[in-house]
């Protein structure tokens, strides 16, 4: 079986999607696919599948794109006669539903979220208003589009005063921590928010919570199961861009040191937020632990392969390996796209049953 592997992209991550897709690909090989890489360029436009295949060997860490319009360089894509992608495009214009809509117009059925779950797992004020409703407990939080920001700053920064403590501002749309400050001077917070303003058009304010980051992996279709816990120990004061991807100072440990019962909790509320969101596939859920209370802080619905990356490491751990996992993940991407299909097929049947009693004339 034929599975496109589709990886770099236009976002800040992508030389972490190279990286993943060299896992991911690894992966796929040892459980008896046949990979056929599908690279994007660093400025959008669909890369020759040689160079793809120069980055999945390690010759090339960026691939920074040939230029020109987007659509002609899609011939790739078209002609590739995959079973199935395996999207591993962190970040917008990947993980935001936009890479997934389209294949859906493609009919190429896709490792991971569909469209919808995906898209709200990227908007964290959409996201953590279904949360709150399927009773998942989350950060309070406010939140302010640019104009009603630039309307009356005051006001908004009126309402950020029932928050006692430091503030974490963030983007609402964006990954990565790109945008992310912590604000512990209440006199650096409208700068803030103007900062993070440059990476959307909307901000959201947390009130800072004190305590653990840990991380739970997810995977299913009809049945979501979750990993065991695993926990993230910034180097710097949180786990922002830079320690992400610059310092490499952050410890990852798992599993995680936590009761079992807490721990069976977290796990539980995993699978909650995800299917709160609609989702299947794969997703990592990301939890901030404030001393036995658990908060979900964002579901990330196309998580990191890289060797050191918490979704792979947690399932290994849990008793999937690398190869056992992303077959699970191609066969889910399988049974979904047929599932597609037979709901497509039901409507056309119905609509078909309308049209032949219009047609047929009454006893």
């Amino acid at each position: 079986m034929r599975i496109g592997l589709i990886f770099g992209g236009r976002s800040v991550e992508h030389e972490v999607s190279i990286t993943s897709a060299r896992t991911v690909a690894r992966g796929l090989v040892a459980a008896g696919y046949t990979v056929v890489p599908l690279p994007i360029g660093a400025d959008g436009v669909w890369a020759d599948p040689a160079l793809g295949t120069a980055a999945l060997e390690g010759a090339v860490d960026r691939m920074p794109g040939g230029g020109g319009p987007i659509p002609p360089s899609l011939a790739p894509l078209l002609e590739a006669e995959v079973d199935a992608a395996f999207p591993i495009v962190h970040g917008t214009w990947g993980e935001d539903g936009t890479l997934q809509g389209f294949l859906e117009i493609l009919d190429v059925p896709y490792v991971g979220a569909g469209v919808t779950a995906s898209a709200l797992a990227m908007n964290k004020v959409l996201a953590k208003r279904l949360l709150e409703a399927a009773g998942v407990p989350i950060v309070p939080f406010e939140t302010a589009t640019r104009a009603d920001f630039e309307e009356a700053p005051e006001r908004f920064l009126a309402r950020l005063g029932r928050f006692q403590g430091p503030l974490f501002v963030k983007p609402v749309v964006g990954g990565s921590s790109v945008g992310v400050k912590k604000v512990s001077d209440r006199s650096c917070l409208e700068s803030s928010i103007r900062f993070a303003l440059r990476f959307d058009d909307a901000v959201l304010v947390e009130r800072g919570v004190a305590g653990r980051e840990l991380e739970i992996a997810v995977l299913g279709y009809e049945r979501l199961e979750a990993s065991v816990v695993g926990e993230i120990v910034p180097g710097r004061e949180f786990y922002d861009y830079e320690d992400k991807y610059l310092s490499d100072g952050a410890q990852l440990i798992a599993p995680a040191d936590l009761p079992v019962g807490l721990a069976a909790h977290l796990r539980e509320l995993a699978v909650r937020a995800f299917a709160a969101i609609g989702g299947h596939g794969m997703a990592r859920v990301d939890f901030l632990l404030e001393g036995d209370t658990p908060y979900v802080n964002e579901i990330n619905t196309l998580p990191g392969f890289t060797a050191i990356s918490m979704y792979p490491r947690l399932w290994d751990l849990s008793g999937v390996p690398l190869p056992d996992l992303v077959d699970r993940l191609v066969q889910i991407a399988l049974k979904a796209h047929q599932d597609r299909h037979r709901l497509d097929q039901g409507i056309r049947d119905w609509i078909a049953e309308l049209e032949a009693r219009k047609t047929t004339p009454s006893p």
